[in-house]
């Protein structure tokens, strides 16, 4: 649960800072979303084992997918910021979550999410209760 706190806080702090200091808050989002994906990335790099619980044991070369999506989130966090225009970077970024989807929603479903958390299943469950899964 402390890893939803800590991402919505890196996601919407920014932000905030931005409209407080009457910055440009486009620019605050940019600088929330890359350290959001560089808060995912570093989950990638340091809590591998935890990461392969995400997938099933069925999928080949569990190891060395977790740390290509983790170099691939690195990479999306530059892109944000670096890109004058990240239309094309946010269309990738939504593919990419698409494609890794499947895990996560495994994950809730076994209860074995990264975050150390019991409650992912009955998160999940609660979620398609209510959303007609």
């Amino acid at each position: 649960m402390i890893n939803i706190a800590i991402i919505l806080t890196l996601l919407v702090a920014p932000y905030f800072i931005a409209w407080l200091f009457h910055l440009n808050a486009i620019t605050g989002g940019r600088i929330g979303i890359c350290a959001v994906f560089l808060f995912a990335a570093i989950g990638h790099f340091f809590k591998t084992e935890q990461m392969m619980q995400m997938l099933p044991s069925r999928v080949p070369a569990r190891r060395p997918l977790i740390y290509i999506s983790g170099v691939v989130e690195v990479l999306f966090a530059i892109a944000v910021l670096a890109m004058p225009n990240p239309f094309y970077v946010g269309l990738c970024i939504i593919g990419y979550l698409i494609v890794v989807c499947p895990s996560n929603i495994y994950a809730a479903v076994i209860g074995s999410l990264s975050a150390g958390t019991r409650w992912g299943h009955v998160i999940c469950l609660q979620d398609c209760r209510y959303n007609s899964c």
